[in-house]
């Protein structure tokens, strides 16, 4: 089994909420991790790969399957994301991976509503290519920010919608080029 790595530096220092593999908990990074596997990957402990093979004691780890990704920079923060579907869109190969950071200073209400905001736009990736689901089984989110007290970074607000539409459009871009 093959698999390479591939690190993205934040820049800065991020309070981070993750469903991802590594960290757990509420958790300041500094980069994003990317571990890209073979569908043939299977591990009883994905979680010391990802430690073993990223190396970072400050960093989101994600593994995937998928072969197309992207990191950008934008007014707002940074994104990656990874994404993959099989042909049932079920498969836990192929994946969609998504980290936002912001250059803002949001409290932990924050951060869940940036996760909302995320999920959403997701869903309506996948909508707007003909899929009839909101993700894969294996998913994996990551929101970061500067600390502070903000509370709403939904879709209604300006950040919110610029985040959405940024992350709607990685999606249906990477996911084309399957």
């Amino acid at each position: 089994m093959q698999y390479k790595v591939i690190k993205f530096d934040l820049g800065n220092e991020y309070i981070t909420l993750t469903s991802a593999l590594y960290p757990e908990g509420i958790i300041r990074v500094k980069e994003v991790c990317s571990i890209f596997v073979d569908k043939s990957y299977c591990s009883n402990d994905p979680w010391k790969d990802a430690t073993n093979w990223c190396n970072s004691k400050s960093a989101v780890i994600f593994i995937t399957a998928a072969k197309n990704y992207k990191f950008s920079e934008h007014i707002w923060g940074k994104l990656f994301v990874s994404a993959g579907i099989g042909e049932s869109g079920e498969d836990a190969g192929c994946t969609i991976n998504i980290a936002v950071f912001v250059n803002q200073e949001l409290a932990i209400n924050g951060l869940v509503d940036l996760i909302r905001t995320v999920t959403e736009a997701k869903a309506g990736a996948l909508r707007d290519l003909g899929y009839n689901m909101t993700g894969t089984v294996s998913d994996a989110l990551a929101v970061g920010s500067y600390p502070g007290k903000n509370y709403f970074i939904g879709p209604g607000t300006e950040l919110g919608s610029n985040i959405a539409r940024a992350v709607r459009n990685t999606i249906v871009e990477l996911l084309k080029e399957e």
